[in-house]
């Protein structure tokens, strides 16, 4: 059993949870980061009674192309598709399970098997 967890929490897995998770996260909420950033702009109040017809200084107004609800649901749910897409390509990648440290562990397996090839002389 000690065993068991020990192999199980390893040093080298507990890593790789981190580092996939941390990269999966990143790069979630840089997409739904983009999304804000695509449906909303700055704009310079007009003259109004707000700003004493031009008296004081202007302010910039953020302006929402989409409902901000809206928004914020496509952030949300953009961010997550593309987080889930990092997780199963680094997954499914052969050279992104380097980090993973679970190729080298094929590697290292394969070497100590004899082929068929190397009893030949």
């Amino acid at each position: 059993m000690f065993d068991f967890i020990r192999n199980t929490l390893s040093f080298r897995k507990l890593r790789q949870l981190c580092v996939n998770t941390a990269l999966s996260n990143f790069v979630g909420y840089v997409a739904g980061s983009l999304v804000v950033l695509l449906t909303t702009y700055e704009s310079v109040e007009r003259r109004a009674l707000n700003n004493l017809f031009g008296i004081l200084p202007r302010k910039t107004v953020v302006v929402h192309r989409l409902p901000e609800w809206l928004e914020w649901t496509l952030a949300v749910l953009l961010g997550y598709l593309v987080m889930e897409i990092v997780r199963h390509i680094i997954k499914s990648n052969k050279y992104l399970r380097l980090i993973d440290g679970e190729a080298r562990e094929k590697v290292a397996g394969n070497r100590d098997q004899p082929t068929a090839q190397s009893g030949r002389t």
